[in-house]
C-alpha cells in the first residue's frame, strides 16, 4: 500500500468485514446449536412419557426446566393446559370456538412436537420463547450478545493496534531524529525503516533526509567559508603588520613599505568587497529585482570599464554578439557575474593576446563566453574554480596562484544560478581558459 491513506481505509475495512464475518459464522453456529435442541428435547420428552409416564413426565419437565432458565418447554395436554400448571405465553396457542383447546380431534402441532403416552394420549411440547425462524432472526441469547461485543472489541481492537503502531512507530523515530538534529548532531536521520516506505511516511522520511544532508552540507560550507575567510583577511594584515615592522627597523625604507601597506588595504578593501557581495547573493531570490535589460549593451559597458581600469591596450577586450537581445534579470546581480569572469581573464590571461568575450543565441539559451590566452587550470581543478576561495594553479606550474582574492567566479557562479542558468569551464586546445555562461532563452527575446 502506497498511500496511508488508503493503508487507513482498507484497515478499517478490513476491521468491518472481520466483524460482520465473525458475527455471521457466530450466529449460525449458535443458531445451528439452537434449531437442534427442540427435537432433543421432544425426543426426551417423548422418552420419559412413554416409560415413566405422565407423573415421570412431570418431574422430568420441572427439573429440565430449572436447569433451562433462557427457554421454557410446556407440555400440552387435551385440555389446553400446561401439564404443570404453567402460564401459557401470550401468543402460545388459543383454544378454538366450540371444544376444548385442540377442538374435537386430537392436538395439532408441526411434526415432531407431538408425543404420545402409552395409553395413546397425545400431548404437545411447546416452547418459551419459539425456536428462532432463522440465524438472523431474534431473540439472540445472551451468550450470543456477549460474544458478538467481544468480537467487534478484539477485531477493532487489534486493526487498530496495528495501524497505530504502523503510524506511530516511524513519527517517533522522525521525531527523535528531528530532536537530535536540533541538538547538533547533523548525522541524524530518519532511517532506512522509515525512508523505505512507499506512503507518505515515507516521503515525508526521505524528505527529512534529504532536508538533513542539505543542511548538513550548508553548515560545513559555512564552516568552511568562515575558515577561508578568516585566512584570507589575517594574511594581508599580516603582510601589512610586516611593512609597518620593517619601516620601523629601517626608516629608510618608509615609503616603499607605506606603497605595499596602501596595496595590501586595496587587496583587503577588494577582498572585503567581493565577501559582502557573495553574501548578498545568498539571499532569497525573491528580493532581488528583476527587470528588462539590454544584454548586449550590460556586456560592451563591463568591457569598457574593465579595459579602462586594468590600463590594458586598446582592443585587448574584444565583444562580439547579438544586438537588440533583452534578457528579464537584476541588473546588477548579471554584471557582478560577467564582470567577475571578465576581470578573471584579465588577471590570468597573457597580457600580449586579446581576450575574446562574446554573445550567442540558440532556440533554447543564451551564451556569454569569456576566452583567454593564459596558462590554463589544471583539469583536476576545473571543477573547483567555482568554489570560494579555491585558488586553482596554473597548468605549467604545480603552485597556487596567489593573485586575486579567489572569490570572484564564486560570485559568478551564485549569480548566474539565480537566474536559471550555468557557468561553466575549459581549457581551450590552443591553450588558455574558456569560460561559458549560459542562460535560458525564455528569460530573453
Amino acid at each position: 500500500m502506497h498511500s496511508l491513506f488508503t493503508r487507513i481505509f482498507l484497515s478499517f475495512w478490513l476491521a468491518i468485514v472481520l466483524i460482520a464475518g465473525g458475527a455471521v459464522g457466530l450466529t449460525v453456529i449458535n443458531f445451528e446449536a439452537d434449531s437442534s435442541r427442540p427435537a432433543a428435547v421432544t425426543g426426551q420428552a417423548a422418552q420419559v412419557l412413554k416409560r415413566d409416564g405422565l407423573p415421570g413426565l412431570k418431574t422430568w419437565l420441572a427439573e429440565h426446566n430449572r436447569r433451562n432458565r433462557g427457554q421454557r418447554t410446556l407440555i400440552i395436554d387435551a385440555n389446553g393446559r400446561d401439564i404443570l400448571g404453567q402460564r401459557l405465553p401470550e401468543r402460545g396457542p388459543r383454544p378454538p370456538p366450540g371444544g376444548g383447546p385442540f377442538g374435537r380431534g386430537p392436538p395439532r402441532g408441526p411434526p415432531g412436537s407431538l408425543i404420545r403416552a402409552a395409553d395413546g394420549t397425545l400431548y404437545r411440547v411447546l416452547f418459551d420463547p419459539p425456536p428462532r425462524l432463522g440465524p438472523f432472526s431474534p431473540p439472540f441469547s445472551w451468550l450470543v450478545r456477549l460474544g458478538l461485543l467481544a468480537l467487534a472489541l478484539g477485531v477493532s481492537g487489534l486493526v487498530s493496534y496495528g495501524l497505530a503502531r504502523t503510524i506511530s512507530t516511524p513519527v517517533r523515530r522522525l521525531q527523535t531524529a528531528a530532536h537530535t538534529l536540533s541538538a547538533g548532531n547533523l548525522d541524524a536521520r530518519a532511517g532506512p525503516a522509515v525512508a523505505a516506505r512507499r506512503d507518505e511516511i515515507g516521503v515525508l522520511g526521505r524528505e527529512f533526509d534529504s532536508m538533513a544532508e542539505r543542511l548538513s552540507a550548508l553548515i560545513a560550507a559555512r564552516q568552511r567559508l568562515l575558515r577561508d575567510i578568516s585566512h584570507e583577511l589575517r594574511s594581508p594584515l599580516a603582510r601589512m603588520e610586516m611593512a609597518i615592522g620593517l619601516a620601523r627597523q629601517d626608516p629608510g625604507s618608509t615609503a616603499e613599505q607605506l606603497d605595499r601597506i596602501e596595496r595590501e588595504a586595496e587587496r583587503l578593501d577588494r577582498l572585503i568587497g567581493h565577501i559582502l557581495d557573495y553574501a548578498r547573493l545568498e539571499r532569497d531570490p525573491a528580493t532581488f529585482t528583476f527587470e528588462e535589460l539590454d544584454l548586449p549593451e550590460l556586456i560592451r559597458q563591463i568591457v569598457h570599464d574593465a579595459e579602462f581600469e586594468s590600463q590594458s591596450p586598446p582592443g585587448r577586450l574584444r565583444f562580439t554578439g547579438e544586438d537588440n537581445l533583452t534578457l528579464r534579470g537584476d541588473p546588477q546581480v548579471l554584471h557582478a557575474a560577467i564582470d567577475n569572469v571578465v576581470r578573471n581573464a584579465l588577471l590570468h590571461g597573457d597580457e600580449r593576446l586579446p581576450i575574446k568575450v562574446s554573445l550567442t543565441v540558440d532556440a533554447e539559451q543564451i551564451h556569454i563566453t569569456v576566452r583567454d590566452h593564459g596558462a590554463g587550470v589544471p583539469e583536476a581543478d576545473l571543477p573547483r574554480i567555482f568554489e570560494p576561495f579555491y585558488r586553482a594553479g596554473r597548468l605549467d606550474s604545480k603552485h597556487v596562484s596567489t593573485e586575486g582574492t579567489g572569490v570572484g567566479l564564486a560570485i559568478a557562479q551564485r549569480a548566474v544560478a539565480l537566474h536559471g542558468g550555468r557557468v561553466v569551464a575549459r581549457n581551450a586546445d590552443e591553450g588558455g581558459l574558456i569560460v561559458t555562461i549560459t542562460l535560458p532563452r525564455s528569460n530573453g527575446r
